[in-house]
């Protein structure tokens, strides 16, 4: 069951994107977000509508899928579990959200407003540079994981071509 209980100053320092701010900072943190909870298999984002905010994972777990704009077919690119986070491009970009998010399990999220956040940041220049600092780190952090599994899978598919080549040409 999902704790519905506010959030602490402690558990929104489990975020990493979070664990720059001070105890202070992330105190103003909670008084900006509220928290919501989603049933399993409940869509919380949907590609492609616009943005309004970062949530963050305090309990449960929330899968991240993805629209193929040739195909159509949606694919499951990874998984978000407690302490994890979503949507902080929104605080960056007017564009729109750039995947489907949706509840995995029953999970409770701390939603924190594209405007409310952005007025926290515009409060100091160095709480600003720091939370930029830090969403530029883990942008980089997730290129690099897409881009190993960019490799693996390819690698995979291109060994399993060539088996399938060599088994087609050996029967023939």
């Amino acid at each position: 069951m999902v704790n519905k209980k506010q959030p602490s100053v402690e558990s929104l320092k489990e975020v990493s994107l979070l664990q720059i701010f001070s105890e202070t900072e992330i105190q103003e943190i909670l008084g900006i977000g509220k928290l919501i909870q989603y049933e399993a298999l409940s869509n919380i984002v949907i590609e492609g509508e616009m943005s309004w905010g970062m949530y963050l994972v305090m309990d449960g777990s929330v899968g991240v899928f993805k629209s193929n704009r040739v195909s159509g077919n949606t694919y499951d690119v990874g998984q978000i579990d407690r302490g994890g986070f979503f949507g902080e491009f929104s605080l960056i970009d007017d564009g729109p959200r750039s995947a489907t998010v949706r509840a995995t399990t029953e999970c409770l999220l701390f939603y924190i407003s594209k405007y409310s956040f952005q007025a926290f940041l515009n409060k100091s220049t160095e709480r600003k540079l720091k939370f930029y600092e830090s969403c530029a780190h883990h942008v980089v952090n997730r290129l690099k994981e897409l881009d190993d599994s960019y490799v693996i899978t390819q690698y995979q598919l291109w060994k399993t071509a060539l088996s399938t080549k060599g088994s087609s040409e050996e029967a023939a």
